[in-house]
């Protein structure tokens, strides 16, 4: 038995082990009953409304997707049933088919046993945190015997939609030049086995790249596995490998990016979010000159894009909360260390292939190779622990643990910082040191981990 207090939304949706509560069938079924009923309320249209679906490459994706097209057209509301394709692509295309709203099945970058239900807005953004509300209160009252809907032709349609990966790439193909051209580039990708791995590596051979493709053959259960943003190793060795000139790993959905330079060396959410900042402010592309990051971005994104003029908004962790301050400002690009970077004037959610693409035009109009780019940022030397837990106790009922923090914060006289927090979608606590010195963060960061083990086993 599950409380009916549980709280079924996290930070990006709904998310849990397939199969078992709160991801199973039975929930998705409910889900789209629910997220018929509450996204119909909410929109003003008079046309007959629908919701476009969407799903990774994981095992268990139909079974889930299934169940929640089921749920939706039980409403009379029709579904478009867009087949494998990257989260962002799923935000877009609400927009593009004037739906009101979408839903990716897939758990981002989680193992393959984890599913998901990601929750989009009619504009393409995430949806917002009172809806989700409002369909969870849905889900929750949901009666199993006594629900009925509307009978005969009063019955959702379910109109499965075909080559919308052409369709995607065409849209952002559609952001660039007409004469842009990635000729003579070689370009290593890793699409993690999943939505990404038909889209994307067309899509660079589409602008004339040389293109060495990983993490291209997914089965159900390799997505995420060994390979992907999650495992920057990867791209980093097949950067050196095939002499590339540029390496890009996504995660299983696509909506979080990792990069690696010519040299094989890492550029991650920072480095990127930089280097556009720098670009766009040369443009006149970057809206009130003003960046959104999240508090876990390094002390020197701040420091490096203050000397240029650009300030810095933080907001809690969640490329969610990026996207409403983005929205609410009216900015143009925000993004998360982890690699969910949102160029706002394209796109509503992060979109890995999208910004690797912003990327790429970049170095092709200046000359310049990535590493060079991406040494404008000076960075604090910073380090994250994830910390398996099995129990989520309230941080502020931790005895002591106040205190150990005061304590090692005031040792790095201003010029640092200690940032701990759960996990939204993982039983992990994650524990971020920054400072100016290393061999300070490293021992702060063990004597913290050393009290979390004792105090959360």
């Amino acid at each position: 038995m599950h409380s009916s207090v549980d709280s079924l939304f996290g930070t990006d949706g709904i998310r849990g082990k397939a199969n078992l509560y709160p991801m199973t069938p039975q929930i998705a079924l409910a889900a789209g009953v629910a997220a018929a009923k509450v996204l119909t309320n909410h929109c003003q249209s008079k046309n007959r409304h629908r919701i476009v679906v969407g799903r990774d490459t994981r095992l268990s994706s139909r079974m889930l997707e299934y169940a929640f097209i089921s749920g939706v057209v039980s409403q009379g509301v029709d579904v478009y049933e867009l087949g494998v394709l990257p989260s962002p692509a799923l935000g877009s295309f609400t927009k593009v088919y004037e739906a009101i709203g979408g839903v990716m099945v897939s758990a981002s970058h989680n193992p393959f046993y984890d599913n998901g239900l990601k929750f989009f807005s009619f504009d393409g953004s995430k949806l917002d945190s009172e809806l989700e509300k409002e369909i969870e209160k849905e889900i929750k009252q949901f009666d199993w015997l006594g629900t009925e809907g509307p009978t005969g032709s009063q019955l959702g349609n379910i109109l499965l939609l075909e080559d919308t990966t052409r369709e995607y790439q065409n849209l952002l193909k559609s952001f660039f030049p007409s004469e842009m051209s990635l000729k003579g580039m070689r370009i290593a990708i890793d699409t993690a086995n999943g939505a990404s791995f038909e889209a994307g590596p067309s899509l660079l051979e589409s602008f004339g790249a040389s293109v060495f493709p990983f993490g291209k053959e997914p089965n159900g259960i390799n997505i995420n596995f060994n390979c992907g943003s999650m495992n920057p190793q990867n791209i980093q060795q097949a950067v050196l490998m095939t002499g590339a000139d540029l390496g890009i790993a996504l995660d299983g959905d696509g909506d979080r990016l990792v990069l690696c330079d010519e040299k094989g060396q890492l550029c991650d959410g920072d480095d990127i979010l930089a280097i556009l900042a720098l670009d766009f402010l040369k443009k006149k592309a970057l809206s009130k000159n003003t960046v959104v990051a999240t508090v876990m971005s390094n002390l020197g994104l701040d420091e490096t894009l203050h000397e240029e003029g650009i300030r810095v908004i933080r907001t809690a962790v969640g490329d969610r909360n990026v996207a409403e301050v983005l929205k609410k400002e009216g900015l143009s690009l925000g993004g998360e260390q982890s690699g969910h970077i949102i160029p706002f004037a394209y796109s509503k959610t992060a979109d890995g292939l999208l910004t690797a693409l912003i990327i790429l035009e970049i170095m092709s109009s200046t000359g310049n190779s990535l590493g060079s780019l991406k040494k404008k940022l000076k960075r604090y030397p910073q380090r994250l622990w994830n910390l398996e837990v099995s129990q989520k106790k309230p941080l502020d009922e931790i005895p002591g643990l106040k205190k150990l923090m005061d304590e090692a914060q005031a040792t790095f006289n201003g010029k640092g910082r200690i940032l701990l927090r759960y996990s939204g979608t993982e039983p992990k606590i994650r524990l971020l040191v920054e400072a100016k010195d290393e061999d300070q963060v490293n021992k702060v960061g063990q004597k913290l981990l050393t009290f979390l083990r004792e105090s959360l086993s």
